[in-house]
């Protein structure tokens, strides 16, 4: 397994997204400053001008592992019933794979739409938008394929994005052959939600490309409850990592903490040492 930085911690740029290439570049140098050895750039939810080829250029002097991860929550209100709507998501997906392929990587992480008015999920909206979200999905892990690039789909399988559970996330992905469409585990917010981590773990150990590692409580209101430096919450590490080895994931930790240069520090120091054990 590899610890990376998520290139969202708070703090780590002054000004909010989308970041430029001097913004991007700046992180992948302090990342590694700080002793990462893999980064993940995104989340992508607005189109800024990204020069690719410097980007690489920055992660190859540095020998710097790196994804991309397409962040845009989508209103699957408008995804559903507009043309606009699933233009934007179809073109964000879009631009994370051509990025992925500028900078040399072989796998981007793509979110799944989210109603922003849970109302709007019983007025037949959500069946709409499962079935247009998994026409896009069909053509982009082709797109993808083509460019030998992999999509992991994140994990948000609950009230009030367009999977009603685990299970439910997970009949979606079967549609696809594995090769092309994997899972990233957002483990802070499935635990937060009262999703058992193992069996998210067992169900998805043959797709799982990527887990986005935060802490987190039970705490009802998830912006306080997630996105806690490791040690500040609830989940039970340990287990964690001792169930990931049992089921021979060697892919990607991400970072994706709120937290302090020490604090991030501190928490890919102690998920290295469990990986050790």
């Amino acid at each position: 397994m590899i610890v990376a930085l998520h290139s969202a911690p708070k703090g780590s740029f002054k000004t909010p997204p989308p970041h430029s290439n001097d913004e991007l570049e700046g992180f992948i140098q302090k990342a590694a400053s700080l002793s990462f050895k893999a980064v993940q750039i995104g989340p992508l939810t607005n189109f800024v001008p990204l020069d690719g080829k410097r980007l690489r250029k920055v992660l190859d002097s540095l020998n710097m592992k790196r994804n991309v991860h397409v962040g845009g929550i989508y209103d699957a209100e408008k995804f559903a019933l507009t043309e606009e709507g699933y233009a934007t998501a179809k073109r964000q997906i879009h631009y994370g794979i051509r990025l992925c392929k500028e900078i040399s990587s072989t796998l981007v992480s793509i979110h799944p739409p989210f109603f922003a008015t849970p109302s709007k999920a019983k007025e037949g909206s959500w069946s709409k938008a499962r079935t247009r979200f998994l026409e896009l999905v069909e053509e982009e892990v082709d797109f993808a394929s083509y460019n030998g690039i992999k999509i992991a789909l994140e994990s948000f399988c609950y009230h009030t994005f367009i999977f009603e559970s685990l299970h439910d996330f997970a009949r979606f992905t079967s549609k696809f052959p594995s090769e092309k469409l994997g899972v990233l585990l957002d483990i802070g917010h499935l635990y937060q939600i009262g999703i058992d981590l193992s069996e998210a773990v067992y169900l998805f150990k043959h797709r799982l490309l990527d887990i986005h590692v935060h802490d987190a409580t039970l705490e009802k209101d998830f912006r306080k409850a997630t996105h806690l430096p490791i040690g500040k919450g609830e989940i039970n590490f340990p287990e964690l990592i001792s169930l990931l080895q049992e089921v021979k994931y060697d892919g990607w930790l991400t970072i994706e903490i709120r937290g302090t240069e020490k604090e991030i520090i501190e928490s890919k120091r102690y998920l290295e040492s469990l990986i050790a054990k």
